[in-house]
């Protein structure tokens, strides 16, 4: 019998994809075929080519993916470059991967031009490839298994405007403006603000490369440039660690809300010492437990749905110890 954590999984892929196909064209409505396990001898690889493993965001999405091999009786690797920027390292790693003829390859890619020949070659000898968390700009991806980044960070919007009474000026914080997870969850931050709040100003959007050095520098910008900032979010790990770095260097005179995104160490403590508000988190752990089922359903040859949502949620010094929380942190 597999694990309770199993069991809630499944539950909770059942309930996503209520919600997705209700959205759904007919060609991408999931079949109701029961999860099946590798039979015995039969041998399944799945490497996860990752965009860069020095955040340790992806350490939890491995914790996440092992448990789905043991349940599912596969191989599951993760695999890729250390920075977000080194592109030939993660073509070799997906050069790598694919010269052990897996059964399925999920992939997260730096940069989905460059990468499109081994997708192709992927496709030639029927190698299904999904993607996860940022994903691939390719037709020839079966389906994307990520956070709906754009609602989360609406949600982070929602919950500044909560803590600024719905007045004032804003900045963010994001890693870059080219891959889809950072203009999605920009963008759901910057037209929730100037949609729904007319009281408040988003001043500026700046890009550290996720890098809490390059973040901090950029936090202490923006708190020279508009002296009448009130409100900063950090819209991934590193930069939200940045502006943690910045405001611990500087003071906190003028009482500035700060909103983070994922956790870390950094992170976490500043929320427990009420430095920062809150943050989104997502659920990394569920992402590569169904990255590792949705790869084996393709290797089946299950009809998938376009894209499945792993889910998002708030968290802050009310409910950060709450064992559903903590289940979604890493340090």
């Amino acid at each position: 019998m597999k694990k309770i954590f199993t069991f809630m999984i499944v539950l909770m892929v059942g309930i996503m994809y209520v919600f997705h196909l209700q959205a759904a064209s007919p060609s991408n409505v999931l079949q109701a075929v029961p999860f099946i396990e590798a039979e015995d001898g039969e041998e399944i690889y799945i490497p996860i080519i990752a965009k860069g493993l020095q955040f340790h965001y992806w350490d939890a999405v491995q914790r996440g993916a092992e448990r789905a091999a043991r349940d599912y009786n596969v191989e599951a690797t993760l695999e890729g470059p250390r920075e977000e920027t080194q592109v030939q390292e993660q073509l070799d790693a997906i050069e790598k991967a694919l010269a052990r003829n897996p059964q399925a390859m999920v992939l997260s890619a730096i940069d989905s031009q460059v990468v499109r020949p081994y997708l192709e070659s992927a496709q030639r000898v029927g190698i299904p490839v999904i993607g996860i968390d940022s994903g691939v700009d390719s037709p020839i991806v079966r389906t994307t298994v990520a956070t709906d980044n754009y609602g989360a960070g609406s949600l982070a919007a929602e919950k500044m405007a909560e803590l600024l009474g719905e007045t004032g000026q804003v900045a963010m914080i994001i890693h870059d403006d080219t891959s889809q997870v950072a203009i999605d969850r920009r963008d759901g931050f910057v037209d929730t603000i100037t949609q729904r709040y007319p009281g408040m100003e988003v001043v500026t959007v700046k890009y550290g490369r996720g890098e809490p050095d390059r973040s901090a520098e950029l936090a202490k910008e923006i708190i020279e440039q508009y002296p009448g900032i009130q409100g900063l979010f950090g819209g991934n790990e590193g930069s939200a660690h940045g502006i943690i770095r910045a405001i611990r260097e500087v003071g906190n005179h003028r009482n500035i809300q700060i909103i983070g995104f994922d956790s870390g160490r950094e992170l976490i403590d500043a929320i427990r010492e009420g430095l920062v508000a809150g943050a989104v988190t997502q659920n990394p752990i569920a992402m590569g437990y169904l990255a590792v089922e949705t790869a084996l359903r393709a290797y089946r040859g299950e009809i998938l749905p376009s894209f499945i949502d792993t889910g998002y949620v708030w968290y802050d010094r009310s409910n950060i110890d709450n064992s559903e929380i903590q289940e979604l942190l890493y340090e």
